[in-house]
């Protein structure tokens, strides 16, 4: 009901200001107008937390904290299942970047010379997920928790012992 009123109200004062100004006015106006709604509709939106609540933590390690790599990796991840924009932007090349190292260093494969032995390598499960030529925009959503333990599981398996 206040929205109505609003809006009628908003419709009386543009015809008013088109009889005593003339259509520049009313076009001025409707832009005010249009951006002051603008503004009240952004204010509804509730800010995004701070984490996906399936990945926060309760204590962090105050020695975590100092890890700002470690703190860059783990954001990338924990967004990961909200958006497959931001899998696919930011996640998968980070995790592509995690591969190719783990590919060179254990096992001589170049990811981007090599697909087919990195796809062998890592597995025709967990390939989609990390495939540096991934589907991008469009694809398929973005990859679950379950999906995301198994590529970095994947990763760790990989990755030479020291």
């Amino acid at each position: 009901m206040r929205a109505a009123a609003l809006v009628a109200a908003a419709l009386c004062g543009l015809a008013a200001v088109h009889i005593v100004a003339g259509t520049p006015a009313v076009l001025a106006l409707a832009a005010a107008l249009a951006a002051l709604g603008l503004l009240a509709a952004r204010a509804r939106i509730p800010p995004p937390p701070s984490r996906p609540a399936a990945l926060r933590t309760r204590d962090e390690p105050d020695e975590l904290r100092e890890y700002p790599s470690y703190r860059r990796v783990r954001e990338a991840v924990s967004w990961a299942p909200v958006s497959a924009r931001h899998y696919d932007s930011v996640t998968r090349p980070l995790l592509g970047r995690l591969l190719a190292a783990a590919l060179a260093e254990r096992h001589g494969v170049d990811l981007h010379r090599e697909p087919a032995r990195a796809r062998e390598l890592v597995g025709e499960d967990v390939w989609p997920l990390v495939d540096p030529r991934g589907p991008g925009l469009g694809g398929p959503p973005a990859p679950g928790l379950a999906d995301l333990r198994t590529v970095v599981n994947r990763l760790e398996e990989l990755w030479p012992n020291d």
